[in-house]
């Protein structure tokens, strides 16, 4: 079974279209990428206890000034996935959003967003078995272009649809 190891770097456009067109190739987040994104996610728990971080332990927008509770941190990144995914009009084609998929893992495995590890390999399981949500091809004005369509598959990697 071919694999394609995830880096965050030298992901080239065939391999995409490799695992777009053939079910049978996987990703791969080696052991060092996830030690890495670890240690990015630990730095943004720590911090987190010490300052505020827009976004992660504030509110969104004219809510910016409001400080979010440790209690309500997962309440609060859930109801923006939710609040995002507000798209219309007709399914992308699986294919194209199975590559948004892996183009987003790549990202990942940079090391630079936070995420938890949980997430990388979550994702990475929903490629590999071709776990596909469906998306809608339109999103709200004001998006930057992908958050809605960002938002309906975070909203299937944490088991909620709309």
């Amino acid at each position: 079974m071919p694999k394609l190891a995830i880096t965050g770097d030298g992901l080239k456009i065939y391999d995409i279209v490799a695992l777009v067109q053939d079910p049978e190739f996987q990703v791969d987040v080696p052991a060092p990428i996830i030690k890495t994104i670890e240690k990015s996610r630990e730095f943004l728990e720590q911090e987190m206890g010490k300052r505020v971080i827009y976004g992660v332990n504030t509110g969104f927008g004219p809510m910016a000034s409001h400080i979010i509770g440790p209690k309500n941190l997962i309440q609060l990144q859930e109801n923006l996935v939710v609040s995002h995914a507000v798209g219309m009009g007709d399914p992308i084609r699986s294919d194209f959003v199975l590559a948004a998929m892996i183009v987003r893992l790549n990202m990942f495995a940079k090391g630079y967003s936070g995420v938890s590890p949980e997430l990388v390999r979550h994702l990475q399981l929903f490629i590999n078995k071709r776990i596909i949500p469906t998306v809608p091809e339109h999103g709200a004005v004001g998006t930057s272009g992908d958050l809605v369509q960002l938002a309906h598959i975070a909203l299937a990697l944490i088991g909620k649809s709309i």
